[in-house]
């Protein structure tokens, strides 16, 4: 009996500790059969200061899109320069970022998952975040995603890509961000 115990429990620290990512949307509809989205645990929580001394709180999170389908997905991401606000820190500002660099597993141990950020946000600050790609049948495209605020917020930041029929959703602590869309090219 104790061998059995022990032995489900090593089996489930080994699910749990194998996971590497937070959230996992595996769509099988009609529109976007095929699809997987993987969004990863958020890295940083640091502070970064503009050359004019403005102060902001950033994370790093990590997105992967595999297409199981036979056919081209054309990925569009397009966040605004703009602040927002969300529901649950109002007293907080916010800003999303698509860095242009291309994030690889070999790279999940590092800060922030390997990601210059502060050079990209010294360059970005001020700027829309734009991705456009092709990802080809059978392969999977990884990218970062940055949060930035005004203030640290109150608990933990969770955040990732997900659809809604081909409308693709960005969800900041259950905030929901129309931000772009994955097409199939035929």
């Amino acid at each position: 009996m104790k061998f059995i115990i022990v032995f489900t429990l090593f089996l489930l620290s080994n699910t749990i500790i194998g996971q590497n990512f937070h959230t996992e949307f595996e769509y099988g509809n009609e529109i976007n059969k095929g699809l997987t989205i993987q969004n990863s645990y958020p890295k940083g929580g640091q502070r970064f200061t503009t050359t004019n001394g403005k102060e902001f709180v950033y994370v790093t999170f990590w997105t992967s899109i595999t297409n199981k389908a036979s056919t081209n997905l054309e990925l569009e991401i397009d966040f605004s320069a703009d602040s927002f606000v969300i529901h649950s820190e109002p007293d907080i500002n916010f800003k999303l970022f698509i860095p242009n660099d291309e994030m690889t597993l070999e790279k999940e141990k590092l800060p922030n998952y390997g990601l210059d950020i502060i050079s990209f946000l010294e360059e970005n600050i001020n700027k829309p975040s734009k991705l456009k790609t092709v990802i080809e049948p059978n392969s999977s495209y990884l990218f970062y995603s940055v949060v930035i605020s005004d203030k640290g917020v109150n608990g933990t930041i969770r955040a990732g890509f997900e659809l809604q029929k081909d409308e693709l959703i960005y969800r900041l602590n259950n905030y929901e961000i129309n931000c772009g869309k994955i097409v199939n090219k035929n």
